[in-house]
């Protein structure tokens, strides 16, 4: 991660950017990724980018022993390990929450995704964001796995769509005044690489990374920052008066404004569409960062209203936004429908730690608090379902 050149350029030109940034799904030519990147400060009244800029995939000629100069793209050059390299290099302090955005040409190839991984374990007071015009090599299994791997560390991965275009046009290329004019076909191309996404990161993760854990499970009265529920789940068939193992898995709010992919609507999707069937009982348990909204509460009462043969229980680190009146009766329509609303205690965690979480064989560090926390929720939640 120490490539020779490591500072930015300000913006792209214009036939740069219409060349590179080409959302056709099958692309040739286009052999290294182009990023724009802006890096905002949480809380920071000025609401104003820290710095953007334009990163290249570097090309460097390697000396071969016919004395002949061959191209080669080795993954300490591609852009992502150039802004790497440069954020790194900033020496930006630790006390500060940094929101990262990248606008990229292809999604990174599987050795950038491994250190982009490692790069969010070892900042958790980072946040990434990445819309990609395309998705490289989609079809590959280690490509599948690359995209499923940045969002279980915790990115958000999402295809470009026209506003993000828009404001790349605006912010990142020396558009001369002129207006972002889309391409034949632009619609098209990307539904089609909406969807292609969506359906890479449907089904749920084995698991999530440590920090992951840590941060979004905190059992904190006041837990700001964390904008996403995780849901991890473990699916039972009832046979007679036991339950046998079925699935487990972990999923998370999907980064989707058209369908507004909560992590209970992923899986209730995931479910209906995998393993649900009328001839079976089912014992599902969920552990969720955030109690459900108001919307996933009903759409959850509601499918429990209509599969009799679907037990539900729920243990929740959090209850969301829980002194407000239809959030509470959210809680309550689940609690009506048969499901079993409970808090998170230090046995829930540690459970979720062992079997929900890349652990490296470590034991769970329970946080300050955590006991009283949980007294706390518990004493709120039962006011809620009185």
């Amino acid at each position: 991660m120490n490539p020779q050149i490591r500072k930015p350029i300000k913006r792209m030109y214009q036939d740069t950017f219409y060349y590179n940034f080409e959302n056709e799904p099958i692309l040739y030519g286009r052999r290294y990724t182009w990023l724009c990147y802006e890096v905002k400060i949480k809380k920071d009244p000025s609401k104003l980018p820290w710095d953007t800029g334009v990163f290249q995939g570097q090309v460097r000629p390697k000396f071969q022993s016919n004395r002949r100069y061959e191209v080669y793209f080795q993954p300490q050059y591609h852009a992502e390990m150039c802004f790497l390299s440069w954020f790194c290099g900033n020496q930006l302090p630790a006390y500060k929450h940094f929101q990262i955005t990248w606008f990229v040409s292809w999604n990174p190839c599987p050795d950038c995704v491994a250190k982009v991984t490692e790069f969010l374990a070892e900042h958790p007071n980072v946040t990434l964001t990445i819309s990609a015009a395309r998705l490289y090599y989609y079809w590959g299994k280690d490509w599948r796995r690359a995209l499923c791997r940045l969002h279980q560390a915790g990115a958000r991965v999402k295809i470009m769509d026209y506003k993000e275009f828009a404001y790349c046009w605006k912010n990142f290329v020396y558009n001369e005044g002129q207006p972002f004019m889309p391409w034949d076909k632009f619609d098209d191309n990307y539904a089609f690489l909406h969807l292609k996404l969506k359906e890479i990161l449907r089904n749920p993760m084995e698991a999530m990374y440590p920090h992951t854990f840590y941060f979004h499970f905190k059992n904190l009265r006041k837990a700001y920052g964390r904008n996403e529920t995780w849901l991890c789940f473990a699916v039972e068939i009832i046979k007679q008066r036991s339950t046998v193992p079925w699935k487990t898995g972990v999923f998370r709010n999907q980064a989707d404004p058209e369908t507004h992919c909560h992590a209970e609507r992923c899986f209730l999707s995931w479910f209906r569409g995998n393993t649900l069937s009328p001839k079976k009982n089912y014992q599902v348990t969920w552990y969720t960062s955030w109690s459900p909204c108001p919307e996933c509460a009903g759409e959850v009462a509601e499918f429990l209203a209509t599969h009799s043969n679907v037990k539900l229980t729920i243990y929740t680190a959090r209850l969301y936004y829980f002194w407000r009146t239809h959030y509470q009766q959210g809680l309550r329509s689940l609690s009506e429908e048969g499901a079993s609303v409970e808090i998170m205690g230090y046995e829930d965690f540690e459970y979720c730690w062992e079997k929900f979480v890349y652990n490296g064989n470590k034991p769970f560090k329970p946080w300050k608090g955590i006991n009283t926390n949980f007294q706390f929720l518990e004493r709120r939640l039962w006011k809620i379902l009185q």
